[in-house]
Formats: C-alpha cells, structure tokens, sequence
C-alpha cells in the first residue's frame, strides 16, 4: 500500500527538550515535549503551529531535559529572511535524535527528502515537495534511509537499511514499490530513465535494476568498486578499491557494466601513491563526459624517517573532455559523500571541518563550492539558537537552485539533541525566483 500523504506547515516550530551530552545514557527513544499543539493526526512528530510575527516564526530552540519545568524554556525568534541565499523551509521534531539526510530533486516544484527520527529502533521520515510546501507521508517503516537517487518525478530509487539487511523501493509517480534483492547493497545511484545501479562493497561487480531483479555485471579491474557516477551520455565512472595491495590503494576507471573499462590516469593533476605516501580517492561526479569531477585526500608523513601517521589533506580535479586540472581545496575541510554538479561545471559537496572542538557531537559543515578556475569557497546556513550540521544536497534541475538537509543542534558542541530542518539555497543572482 502507498503511504498516505499528510500536511506539514511549511516552516514548523516546536519547543525542544532533551540536551544530551555525548556521555549521557539517557534513552534515545525518549521524545521531546512540546508546550504547543500537535500536528495533525496519524503524525508522529510534534510540530506545531506556528506563531506568525514581524520578527518570524517564534518557539522550536529549547533543548532542555524532559522533566525540567516549562518555566526553564527559553524560545528563541528563527527570522523569516527571503532575502539572504539560504531559506529555511522545514523544522520540525520526530524524535530527540532526528534528522534527513537524503534529498533528491526532479523538478522545480518537485523533490523527495528522507531521514530517520532517530528513536531506538528509528522510524524512516519521509516529505514531499509540491512547489509550495513539505508534506510528510506516514510511512511507517523501521529503518534509515541510505541513499536517493532519481531520473523524473516519476522515477525516484530509494534505498533503505531494515534489521541490518538493505531494501530498494522505486516511486513511478504513483506508489512506492519494492525492487527485488539488494540486501547487500551500500551504495545507489540513478543510470538513466527507469534505471538504477547499485554496489555491495564486497565484490568485484554492479548490480543493475530497470525495477525488476537486479542483475550482477562485471565491474573495473581487479578490484571492488566503492562508488559510481553515470553521465548524461551513459558512461560509467567508478573508484575502484583494491585491497590486495599494501595500505588502501584506489583508482579510478570509466566505461560500462559489462564492456570494457579502462583506467583513468589523472596526469599530475593528482599526487601519485608512493612508498610512503598516499592517494585516496573518495568521490567521483560525471555530470557530462566533458564534465567530471574526483576528489578525496592526499596523505603524506611529516618525518619520513618516522612510521608516524599520515597526515591527509584534501585534494580535487575537473576533466574537461581534454585533460585534467588540480583544483585547489582549503585545508581544515574533509569531504562527505553529498556533492552534485552545480550545472556550470562546478562542484557542491558538503563538508565537513577537521578542526575546531574534538569532543563535539558533530562537526561543523558547509557547502564547498569548486569551480574549474581553481576557486574553492564554503557557505552555510546559520540559525539562531543552535547550529546546522548538513547531510545531504540536491540541485534543482534546469535552475541554479538547490535543497540542502541535515539537522539543526544546539550551539554548544557538546550537546547531541537535533532538530530536522530543510533549507532551499540560492547561490545566484537576485533576479532568480524565490523557491526553494
């Protein structure tokens, strides 16, 4: 049965309790409390209607313990700005430990995001966007979304992980369905129109699905392909893993499931592997054949003499159909697996920092902008009261306008409470439209 579509408020608030600390045992299934109305029935999370004001949207920023008094609550205002690049558009609570982490967009007025409540046992969270608002469907499944992918609105690929085991369903415009096998499966993407491709992490294969039983080809080398990337012309791009060599070894190859592939040499445009340092390659976005990009970390030995760690620092390259360029990043920053082409010849990816406080719940986050011109520069989105950690990013097709998710935490680093929010990001000119 489809899930039942049900209405979220386009900016939700709710007054938050429970701050954790990451040494706390309390139980994540323990929800927070709100002083405000539920929403409507048949939902699970609790946020509220919201207080219109001239200064926003009042409530949602408490992050205190559940048996603490009302008199304890200390709401804060979150601003309605449509003027800056970065709009929040949903937060609500399904849980203490809630968030999305996954955001697919097929069309202007038309993307899926999907996250988990974060209780014990966690129930997926999905919404909808209809080109007004986010609405929840109430789908009642225990499990966490892994990965998204889409062609069109009405060919979106989700995989979920259940009880330890994976689970691919397929939206066709109207009901989500099962897609048979994919147990194994860590990795998805979307190979064209009423496509998917997929990959286990433990096999030399990709597994490929037009919505039937997935079909297993051979993958690149002697390796295990660890992630995929399929351009606009169909070519695949694939970072191979090969274990058997000394320390972790990676490479990256292109052709087609079943054809021939052929490995890619960056030509000095990345460090190469050596004795004692080494080349880690992460990610790779085909956005077209002329359009590639493949990023992940260098790591070298401060004393050579020494058999200390290596110190790893991120590195990056666009192909431009003719050869590759280096592309300078900014030290302090590591690489998610959220990056999509921005429709320039750019790259977004969320990062993530590797400084600041080491105790912290989660690291700081922004939105890594890099362009085949060598400029790299991050942006995020800030709210009053807390602090945005981002997990997942999607480009609007046709536009220069994106959907970023993740959660929204107290400021002090310490603490592990979280609250799902959407924002819309529109990192262009003031004459492009409004929405997201």
């Amino acid at each position: 049965m489809s899930p039942r579509a049900l209405p979220v408020p386009a900016l939700s608030a709710a007054v938050a309790v429970a701050v954790l600390s990451a040494a706390c045992t309390a139980s994540p299934a323990r929800e927070r409390m709100s002083a405000r109305a539920s929403s409507p029935a048949g939902t699970d999370a609790s946020p509220a209607t919201p207080e219109a004001s001239e200064a926003g949207f009042r409530g949602a920023w408490d992050y205190l313990y559940p048996d603490h008094p009302s008199g304890r609550h200390r709401p804060v205002t979150l601003p309605v700005d449509e003027s800056g690049p970065w709009r929040l558009r949903l937060v609500a609570d399904y849980g203490v430990f809630d968030l999305v982490s996954c955001v697919v967009a097929t069309a202007p007025g038309s993307a899926w995001a999907f996250g988990t409540d974060g209780r014990w046992r966690g129930r997926l969270v999905a919404l909808r966007w209809d080109g007004t608002r986010w609405t929840r469907y109430a789908w009642d499944r225990r499990a966490d979304p892994v990965a998204a992918a889409a062609s069109g609105p009405d060919d979106v690929w989700l995989l979920l992980r259940e009880a330890h085991r994976g689970q691919v369903l397929h939206w066709d415009g109207v009901r989500w369905a099962p897609v048979g096998g994919g147990a194994s499966f860590f990795r998805l993407g979307s190979a064209g129109r009423g496509r998917a491709w997929a990959l286990n992490g433990r096999e030399s294969a990709v597994w490929l699905s037009d919505g039937g039983p997935w079909r297993r080809v051979p993958g690149p080398g002697a390796g295990i392909p660890q992630v995929l990337s399929v351009s606009a012309s169909g070519t695949y791009w694939a970072i191979n893993d090969d274990r058997r060599r000394q320390g972790l070894r990676t490479a990256l190859y292109r052709g087609a499931p079943g054809g021939r592939w052929q490995p890619v040499a960056f030509g000095g445009a990345l460090p190469k592997d050596t004795a004692e340092n080494s080349l880690q390659l992460q990610g790779v976005v085909a956005a077209s054949d002329a359009d590639v990009w493949a990023y992940g970390t260098y790591g070298t030995r401060p004393d050579p003499e020494e058999h200390s760690d290596l110190v790893r620092h991120p590195v990056a390259a666009h192909w431009d159909g003719r050869a590759w360029r280096a592309v300078a990043v900014p030290n302090g920053w590591r690489f998610t697996d959220a990056a999509v082409p921005d429709g320039r010849g750019g790259l977004r990816v969320v990062v993530a920092s590797t400084t600041g406080d080491e105790d912290a719940v989660e690291a700081e986050t922004a939105v890594l902008s890099l362009t085949p011109a060598g400029l790299a520069t991050p942006a995020g989105p800030r709210i009053p009261g807390g602090r945005v950690v981002l997990r997942g990013l999607a480009r609007v097709p046709g536009t220069h306008r994106f959907w970023a998710v993740g959660a929204a935490f107290p400021a002090a680093t310490e603490m592990s409470a979280s609250t799902s929010v959407i924002y819309g990001w529109r990192p262009s000119t003031p004459s492009t439209p409004s929405t997201p």
